[in-house]
């Protein structure tokens, strides 16, 4: 299926004209038609745009899938659901020999099969579409925070006040929090609310306005090493090494 087939199908499953689509692009309608005709090609940048206001990743649009990630969250939530091969084809009305390729990386569902998937397992779409095994995806960075501080799925979601089925949605991409359940989980890990949302191209962003001192001392060893030692630490446990660090510049003639 064609970059502009994908769009189209995924703006008319979420019931969007395209001249409602144009209008929240800030573009014309007869731009977007013939991008969807294949007439024309986004640039990047747009290319993001109408992933986010289709709530679905560039690189399912541009066909740049991971089928083993795509197959690893089938076989996931199959299981999750107590369902066989064959029950779920049974449901999906899907070839069982279909459904192993999906689950082995074999073959890539479409858009169709994605949505007869979901019906069958009553997730969303977004589910499979979303890279959240990526590691600037929100769902990998919660899960590999949690696992780090050695905290389950059920006691994270004790301590901050979220229910456990939530957090598990959150971190296998299925739904997006809101800002203060986001900040409530951020809280109890000892983290930013940033730290979650920023994404690579903002990180490389940042790289870039660095000037070519600040880059070397970033790729001294010795700097890496204090840094991966507090990058864990709390805004109160930062200000305290600043504090520390500042005592010792003014009293390190005395050593």
């Amino acid at each position: 299926m064609s970059l502009g087939q994908k769009i189209r199908d995924f703006r008319k499953e979420r019931g969007i004209t395209l001249t409602e689509l144009a209008s929240q692009l800030k573009i014309s309608p007869s731009y977007l038609s013939a991008v969807e005709r294949e007439i024309r090609k986004p640039s990047i940048p747009m290319l993001k745009r109408i992933s986010e206001a289709l709530n679905v990743s560039v690189s399912y649009l541009v066909g740049d899938t991971d089928d083993t990630v795509t197959g690893e969250k089938l076989r996931f939530m199959r299981e999750s659901r107590g369902l066989s091969i064959q029950d779920l084809a049974e449901i999906s009305e899907l070839p069982a020999s279909m459904l192993e390729k999906f689950e082995n990386g074999q073959a890539t569902p479409d858009l169709e099969d994605l949505k007869k998937l979901s019906e069958a397992l009553n997730v969303t779409l977004r589910y499979f579409l979303d890279q959240t095994d990526r590691p600037d995806s929100l769902g990998y960075r919660l899960r590999k925070l949690r696992q780090k501080q050695g905290l389950t799925v059920a006691a994270l979601a004790e301590k901050a006040g979220v229910s456990p089925g939530l957090l598990s949605q959150i971190e296998n991409g299925q739904t997006t929090p809101l800002l203060d359940t986001l900040e409530k989980i951020a809280r109890v890990l000892n983290t930013s609310v940033s730290y979650f949302l920023m994404k690579q191209e903002d990180v490389e962003d940042l790289l870039a306005t660095l000037n070519s001192d600040i880059l070397e001392t970033l790729g001294d060893p010795n700097v890496q090493a204090v840094l991966r030692a507090v990058r864990d630490f709390d805004a109160s446990e930062i200000k305290y090494i600043l504090n520390f660090i500042q005592f010792f510049k003014q009293n390190r003639h005395l050593l």
